[in-house]
């Protein structure tokens, strides 16, 4: 797939997906990079980031760091790539 958007020259995708097609693309190793938004408010119940577990050891999660954190008014807004 991404050869085929490299060659029409495609070198950016923004995927804004729920957490079954977000799981896929990070356990395919598609995703360098993950801009996260957390607001300081509790909605209930809902459907997670991705949906990539049950993991039954840590070493089995995926691993990122925070390359930058900007505040947004009472939002938070984080930017994250694969270690």
């Amino acid at each position: 797939m991404l050869d085929h958007l490299a060659s029409r020259g495609v070198n950016e995708l923004h995927v804004e997906a729920g957490e079954k097609l977000n799981a896929s693309f990070l356990r395919e190793g598609l995703v360098d990079e993950l801009l996260v938004y957390i607001a300081p408010r509790l909605l209930g119940s809902g459907r997670g980031l991705a949906a990539l577990g049950p993991f039954e050891r840590l070493e089995q999660s995926l691993d990122f760091r925070i390359v930058e954190s900007t505040m947004l008014g009472d939002d938070m807004r984080l930017l994250l790539h694969p270690r």
